[in-house]
C-alpha cells in the first residue's frame, strides 16, 4: 500500500500508571492485613520458619525440591519475600528472605512468633491459677497416698 498513512495511537483515558495523586485521606485507607499463616507441619510452614530463620536458597532447604513454588504460595498468603539472585557451582540461584520493612508481614512475623507459646495478656491468669492448682494437686496426692 503506497498511500497508506502511519498509524498512531493515542490513550483515551489517562494512564493510572503514571498518576502521582496522593491520598486525600490515608488515615481512611483500612489497615494493612497480616499475612495467612501456613498449617503447621505441612512444607509452606517449614519455608516460612526457614524464611524467618534467615536466607534460604533451594540447597539450604531440605524439606522439598520446590522452594521457589511454596515462596510464590507464602506471597500469593500476603507475606513480603525478597529474593535476590546467587551463584552457587557456576549457576545462579535465587535466594530468598523475609521483608521485615513491610507493616503487613511485621504483623505477620509477631502472630507467628506468638504460635505455640502463651498469649501475653492471659500470663496474669496462669499467675492467679497456679497456686489453685497446686493447691488442688497437693490435695488429690493427699487422697491418693
Amino acid at each position: 500500500m503506497k498511500n497508506a498513512r502511519p498509524q498512531t495511537s493515542e490513550a483515551s483515558a489517562r494512564d493510572k500508571r503514571h498518576s502521582t495523586s496522593a491520598d486525600l485521606f490515608p488515615e481512611m485507607k483500612p489497615a494493612s492485613r497480616a499475612p495467612i499463616l501456613p498449617k503447621p507441619g505441612t512444607v509452606k510452614a517449614k519455608a516460612l520458619a526457614a524464611l524467618t530463620a534467615g536466607p534460604v536458597s533451594q540447597p539450604t532447604f531440605p524439606h522439598s525440591w520446590r522452594l521457589a513454588a511454596y515462596v510464590d504460595e507464602l506471597i500469593d498468603d500476603g507475606w513480603a519475600i525478597l529474593s535476590k539472585d546467587i551463584a552457587f557451582h557456576g549457576r545462579v540461584i535465587a535466594e530468598y528472605r523475609i521483608d521485615p520493612q513491610d507493616p503487613a508481614t511485621r504483623a505477620g512475623l509477631a502472630e507467628y512468633g506468638q504460635r505455640g507459646f502463651i498469649a501475653p495478656h492471659l500470663l496474669g491468669l496462669l499467675a492467679v491459677s497456679a497456686p489453685a492448682v497446686a493447691a488442688l494437686v497437693a490435695l488429690v496426692w493427699g487422697w491418693l497416698a
